[in-house]
């Protein structure tokens, strides 16, 4: 039977890193969403103006790196809370702005760097640090809270701007993200087992010597060119969902259908490929997991556009951006271990950054989706299959000797 034990056991860990991760910097992208006509129409900017968020948002490459190495130096619940009780002060900030973009921006910024320390590259680390029978399970449920809490929060958010306005809805999002700051820090451990206080670290132990035995490391550096490349095709997740849909020749009532069908995809995705990783080896569920879009662009690129076809690769394609969420940290884990986590995630995570971007360049150059979804098919393709070499020997010795 089944041993589940530690959900009993360690469900504070579990629950914080739940509500922390999908009340904080990861709602964002989706409160942008529904805010973002009111403040256009009702502060006069144009869309060139609103676009320019885009900039700002490429800082979270390098905030959280940081975020995750100070992670590990000085454990979740204390660099957490920096973030959590940030994110609906900044909020609030918002709601009192006069009407400049440029104050919007400088807030903006600040919301990035400073909340960056409430993003999965810190609260994940509790979460891998509590679990080790369902590890993969655990990670998946985590993950999984700011898709979930954005759907069922969204549509009552939305109703109530239309109501009472963006202002009056910046306040009631940030007295959320206030409570759920205070509950998470209650059930967030107050220090974890595996951080030791910074003036204990040895010399190996000191930022540099832990990027440079990263660095040294042929494993992080696979990873590192395997994630860029299974990332490129997830450009249509964060900017190009619902065009490359309607590129399909369908309806826009069905495009908006099928973005829904993407995003419930993803939270399956992400469980799912938990679960399995408890189970199987984790490279090759990799393999399989970033694989799956090679089938979904395929389709998409092919000239079958029915309504069917196109749902089965925004499934496909939304169920790998999905175990994206936990496959990679599992495979952190057992690479290169807890102590240097969060750092590892960090520097991994900037990668997925960084690659989003790219397809975004992509994309441009190639002019259309005709000729970006097999090149984007390829890449995935190549980059499902680098993730097999983490089942070689050689480099699972070199997996154990991260760990120890």
């Amino acid at each position: 039977m089944a041993d589940f034990s530690e959900f009993r056991r360690e469900w504070r860990p579990l629950a914080g890193a739940f509500i922390g991760m999908g009340s904080a910097l990861s709602l964002n992208s989706y409160i942008l969403s529904i805010f973002a006509p009111y403040l256009i129409k009702d502060l006069g900017w144009t869309m060139s103006q609103w676009s320019s968020l885009g900039t700002v948002q490429m800082l979270i490459m390098f905030c959280t790196p940081v975020a995750g190495r100070l992670a590990d130096l000085f454990g979740v619940r204390r660099v957490a809370a920096v973030g959590a009780i940030s994110f609906p002060l900044s909020l609030l900030a918002i709601a009192m702005m006069s009407g400049s973009i440029q104050t919007y921006l400088a807030i903006y910024v600040v919301q990035i760097v400073i909340c960056s320390t409430t993003t999965a590259t810190v609260y994940s680390r509790v979460v891998a640090g509590a679990y080790s029978v369902r590890r993969g399970l655990a990670l998946g449920i985590a993950g999984s809270s700011p898709p979930l809490i954005a759907a069922l929060f969204s549509p009552l958010i939305s109703t109530f701007v239309e109501g009472h306005g963006w202002r009056a809805g910046y306040l009631v999002v940030a007295g959320f993200s206030a409570i759920c700051a205070v509950i998470t820090l209650l059930l967030l451990p107050a220090q974890q087992a595996e951080v030791a206080p910074v003036v204990a670290e040895k010399a190996g132990t000191r930022p540099r010597g832990v990027y440079g035995a990263i660095f040294a490391n042929p494993v992080f550096w696979i990873m590192l060119a395997a994630i860029f490349l299974v990332n490129l095709p997830f450009t249509l997740a964060t900017t190009q969902l619902k065009l490359v849909v309607l590129a399909q020749g369908l309806p826009a009532a069905t495009a908006a259908l099928l973005v829904s069908v993407f995003a419930v995809s993803s939270i399956v995705g992400r469980v799912l490929s938990g679960a399995a990783l408890d189970y199987l080896p984790s490279h090759i569920i990799a393999a399989i997991s970033f694989g799956l879009p090679v089938v979904g662009l395929l389709l998409l690129a092919s000239p079958f556009d029915s309504v069917l076809v196109v749902t089965l690769a925004m499934a496909l394609i939304g169920t790998s951006f999905g175990a994206e969420g936990d496959i990679i940290p599992y495979l952190i884990t057992r690479q290169f271990g807890i102590r240097i986590y969060s750092t590892v995630l960090g520097l991994l995570s900037a990668a997925m950054g960084l690659a989003m971007g790219g397809g975004n360049i992509l994309l441009a150059l190639t002019g259309s989706f005709d000729l970006y979804l097999p090149i984007a098919a390829g890449t995935a393709f190549v980059g499902s299959l680098m993730f097999l070499a983490l089942g070689l020997p050689s480099l699972k010795r070199h997996a154990v000797e991260a760990i120890d």
